[in-house]
């Protein structure tokens, strides 16, 4: 069996799934984050993926996926709208890989992103990070930083190009 189990959720299973994660270890303002999260999802607009550890049996976190073709300088992608990893998960690698947790969440997210791509037209990943330590988290995974395309410098996007090169974003 896989260490990591990555999977989109049903919309009946929104409800329940949130209801039985406990981010109470979290930051009031992730909390509330978590709550619009929940709510978005359970309006449709957004595709509650989950992350499970096989070998602790627990969830690790959870991203929140979208399509977009307006949302960033006109340009069609996937939006990340949020990607939580739990505390306990944060920084830590899984053993049976080496990689970050976060980094494993990624990398599904680029491979969802690369399937839909041969679906509708979409070249990159975009997301806006909740704040600048995470932002570097991005950054070392491959994500560059789009200047100016946020309400201000903190909102920023932030893309990772599923294209070998791009000349729409400059």
């Amino acid at each position: 069996m896989a260490p990591v189990v990555i999977s989109p959720l049903r919309p009946q299973g929104v409800n329940p799934f949130f209801e039985s994660v406990d981010v109470s270890n979290d930051t009031k303002h992730v909390q509330e984050y978590i709550s619009l999260t929940h709510e978005t999802a359970a309006c449709y607009q957004t595709i509650i993926h989950k992350a499970y550890c096989t070998e602790q049996k627990n969830i690790f976190g959870f991203c929140a996926l979208r399509t977009t073709y307006d949302d960033v300088d006109g340009v069609p992608g996937m939006l990340v709208e949020f990607l939580y990893v739990k505390p306990e998960y944060r920084n830590t690698q899984e053993k049976t890989s080496q990689v970050k947790y976060s980094f494993l969440l990624l990398d599904y997210i680029v491979e969802e992103a690369i399937k839909i791509q041969k679906l509708i037209a979409i070249n990159h990943v975009y997301l806006v990070p909740i704040n600048d330590k995470v932002r570097k988290v991005y950054e070392e995974y491959g994500f560059e930083n789009i200047p100016g395309s946020g309400s201000n410098e903190y909102e920023d996007y932030m893309v990772f190009n599923l294209l070998d090169e791009d000349p729409t974003i400059m």
